[in-house]
């Protein structure tokens, strides 16, 4: 994965010198012609970024302030197309020295995604045990992630004073830490043997949640 990580930053790189150099920097804004491969670098630059930095860094809220750019209601201003590939530059020799996401986090990303996908098949096959305590596991150790993600401390915390936390700092808004809490209900009660306590749709709606967080703070 890092590896890929490292190809994209070069082939974005590259591109947006390209169309730097192709950009007349005497017009304020893109010719039309150059509308379309413009806005999907631009994209493709503000993905990579969102995905490789934390939420908060610099990196992160820079891409999506020029994203959001009032200008760009008119057009995608050459100034920006400039901004957006020195930022990636800079990310990317930031990147290269290990100062930004940790790779791990991407790693366990790719991880939680195949447990889930087993507790899926699980789930499918009306297996209602395999699947939640193998949706458990992944709802635990994908909040203490996000959590450490957040320089929140998980030492000695229960899972719902976690998510509690998260809420507190704004890692996730309220009504996602209220959702999160009752897919921690589900799995208190599986790891607790109690499996009349929920049934094969609760856990269905924790798997989906599960990987709703995977996919979005990892």
């Amino acid at each position: 994965m890092k590896d890929v990580i490292n190809n994209r930053f070069r082939e974005l790189v590259a591109q947006g010198q390209q169309q730097t150099r192709r950009t007349n920097s005497n017009n304020y804004y893109v010719a039309s012609h150059e509308i379309t491969p413009v806005h999907a670098w631009l994209s493709s630059v503000s993905n990579l970024l969102q995905t490789v930095s934390l939420s908060g860094s610099v990196f992160f809220n820079e891409s999506k302030t020029l994203m959001t750019h009032e200008n760009m209601k008119h057009g995608i201003p050459s100034e920006i197309v400039s901004k957006m590939l020195g930022l990636l530059m800079s990310a990317q020799q930031e990147w290269e020295c290990g100062l930004m996401r940790r790779i791990e986090y991407i790693v366990s990303a790719e991880t939680f995604d195949n447990f889930i996908d087993h507790a899926e098949t699980y789930h499918k096959g009306n297996k209602k045990i395999e699947s939640a305590v193998l949706a458990s596991a992944v709802l635990e150790d994908t909040v203490k992630k996000i959590c450490l993600k957040n320089s929140i401390a998980t030492k000695g915390q229960s899972l719902e004073s976690l998510i509690d936390e998260l809420s507190k700092a704004g890692a996730i808004t309220p009504v996602k830490a209220k959702r999160i809490k009752a897919f921690a209900g589900v799995r208190n009660h599986a790891l607790h043997a109690e499996f009349d306590d929920f049934d094969i749709k609760d856990v269905g709606e924790m798997i989906k949640g599960v990987r709703e967080l995977v996919e979005d703070y990892l």
